[in-house]
């Protein structure tokens, strides 16, 4: 059996042209002069005798979505084709019933001996952009949610490339335009950067930003905080996408955690001189004697007490009163080491504890009194306290403070911390019956 002449015998072509899916058309002078089954399905006509001899826009509405009249326009459209050989372009054609739908209409020439035909076919398109306008109203409203999330966000995909962000990520991070406007920017771009501008502290830049990109490579969840140079203090939250990639949440908490800190020195510390209050002593006191038990090393409990207080409050009032506080509180301070704790107890009592004393009870008992003497001169010094009046001239007043202490040395929980506080209170009261601007010592703390 020979092969079939596809040349010479026309049965293929119409053949090809009738069991086509997509409605096919041949136009010659402008004009529809042959179609398949397909086109007049799709228009549902009872017919084909009613869509030849007709112009391309008797077959559509009025004007074209881009309001342009439609015979205009299919005129313009046929005549880039012939000039072209080949034109793709989107019609609204109208059924029948009067509906209409939209198709992507391919025109292509045809050379028959002398004359130019067109083989034109349609595919309709109409769920096709029903889909991509559902996308794209998605797209709007992910992008409006983004851009009024009121953090910062940024989304990167499976290769840690930068898929979205919005203008927060560019402020909250302060990225420069010319970064993000690199080609395929990556979250190892970013980090890069950050890491050369010291956002991650001291460090070889290049060895922080590989150990970061290669933890994002595993892709878990994580949330953690970051103090950037400026002092903006970050939440960050990533969480893993399916397929790979990462959503990243990112929240200024810098007023947060100030108030979170506000809170905490409202809580434990003193609101005149900013001391530990007794609440935080007795956590810091508590925390000395589980150490001193671990350790074996001693500690000393000195109870404070200002000599002279009362007089300065009833002569120059409790503004003043409160300067010498304060004064007292500084001088108190640069008295002791950094492990130790200074905290007001009330009014002018202070108590200060000692920590990681040694583990003689002789020679724990000498340094507490050399530190007990440096404080008691310290604080005997003269005060210059200056009284502001508002739109008057400042008052300055000086002042003759001494103090009584009373101290208590300890070791091992061998008493409660109502113990240690009563010795030492005990004993700054024998410091006061001995003439004030003293030091006693609790009997069970001399060796």
């Amino acid at each position: 059996m020979s092969d079939p002449d596809f040349k010479s015998d026309p049965r293929w072509f119409k053949q090809l042209f009738e069991s086509s899916p997509d409605p096919t058309w041949i136009i010659d002078n402008n004009r529809f002069v042959e179609c398949n089954q397909a086109a007049i399905t799709a228009l549902g006509y009872a017919s084909r005798d009613a869509l030849l001899n007709v112009h391309p826009s008797e077959l559509s509405p009025p004007r074209q979505p881009d309001g342009q009249d439609s015979y205009t326009k299919a005129e313009r459209l046929l005549a880039l084709a012939l000039q072209q050989g080949l034109h793709r372009f989107e019609w609204l054609h109208r059924k029948a019933d009067g509906t209409d739908f939209l198709a992507e209409v391919t025109l292509s020439v045809i050379k028959l001996s002398d004359r130019q035909l067109m083989h034109c076919v349609w595919r309709d398109i109409t769920e096709r952009k029903r889909v991509e306008e559902q996308v794209l109203r998605q797209n709007n409203l992910l992008s409006a949610v983004i851009e009024n999330f009121p953090g910062a966000i940024s989304v990167v995909d499976a290769n840690l490339r930068a898929v979205t962000y919005n203008r927060q990520f560019v402020h909250l991070l302060d990225l420069p335009d010319w970064l993000l406007a690199k080609p395929d920017v990556g979250f190892g771009d970013i980090v890069r950067f950050n890491a050369q501008r010291g956002d991650y502290g001291p460090g070889d830049p290049e060895q922080q930003a590989a150990a970061l990109v290669e933890r994002a490579r595993s892709f878990q969840p994580h949330k953690f905080e970051r103090v950037r140079p400026n002092g903006t203090v970050l939440e960050i939250r990533g969480e893993p996408m399916p397929g790979g990639g990462f959503v990243t949440t990112y929240l200024d908490i810098t007023a947060r955690k100030q108030a979170e800190e506000e809170i905490h020195q409202l809580a434990f510390h003193d609101a005149l001189t900013k001391l530990p209050n007794r609440r935080l002593l007795n956590d810091r006191l508590s925390q000395a004697m589980a150490t001193s038990k671990r350790s074996g090393g001693f500690c000393a409990l000195m109870f404070l007490d200002l000599d002279n207080f009362k007089p300065l409050n009833d002569t120059h009032g409790h503004e003043v009163g409160d300067l010498l506080l304060v004064e007292a509180a500084n001088r108190l301070k640069h008295c002791v080491r950094e492990v130790d704790t200074v905290s007001r107890f009330g009014g002018d009592e202070f108590v200060v504890l000692l920590s990681d004393l040694p583990s003689d009870r002789p020679a724990s008992t000498k340094q507490a009194r050399v530190i007990a003497e440096k404080i008691r001169f310290a604080l005997a010094l003269p005060y210059r306290l200056t009284r502001k009046h508002e739109g008057q001239a400042d008052t300055l007043v000086e002042h003759h403070c001494t103090v009584s202490i009373g101290v208590t040395v300890f070791v091992n929980q061998e008493a409660s911390q109502d113990d240690l506080l009563k010795w030492a209170d005990m004993a700054m009261y024998e410091a006061k019956d001995a003439g004030r601007d003293t030091v006693c010592f609790h009997r069970s703390g001399v060796g």
